[in-house]
């Protein structure tokens, strides 16, 4: 099973799919968004994706809590982002995006899930 239907198996989740880097192109994609909602999603994520990964590494340049001979920050590589709303949030790991109303979902099953499931996903998205 894909990791898109799998979110979509959790209680509460809105919809869910992947998303191209170039913002150009969606993938699968399931619930209830309409087509035009996908792609406006899509477009979102991959353009908060390409400022989160810049801020990561901002983060990792700058930090003062970093220290020179750590190995790192813990910032870099940025995977991922949320945004959590009133009522809904929208949560990216990689390339996939799942939204989820607050009420009936849990977040932190579904980070889990999706972490587990893109651990290896590659840095550079396409």
């Amino acid at each position: 099973m894909s990791l898109v239907s799998d979110l979509m198996g959790q209680p509460g989740v809105v919809a869910a799919g992947n998303f191209a880097y170039r913002g150009d192109q969606y993938y699968h994609h399931k619930g209830d968004l309409s087509e035009v909602e996908t792609k406006l999603v899509s477009t979102l994520c991959r353009a908060n994706t390409a400022a989160v990964r810049m801020e990561g590494d901002m983060l990792a340049l700058f930090s003062r809590v970093c220290q020179p001979s750590a190995g790192g920050c813990g910032f870099e590589p940025t995977k991922g982002w949320v945004v959590h709303g009133k009522s809904r949030s929208i949560c990216v790991i990689s390339n996939v995006y799942c939204v989820l109303d607050n009420e009936r979902a849990s977040l932190t099953k579904v980070l889990g899930l999706m972490r587990e499931r893109l651990a290896n996903a590659p840095d550079v998205l396409i």
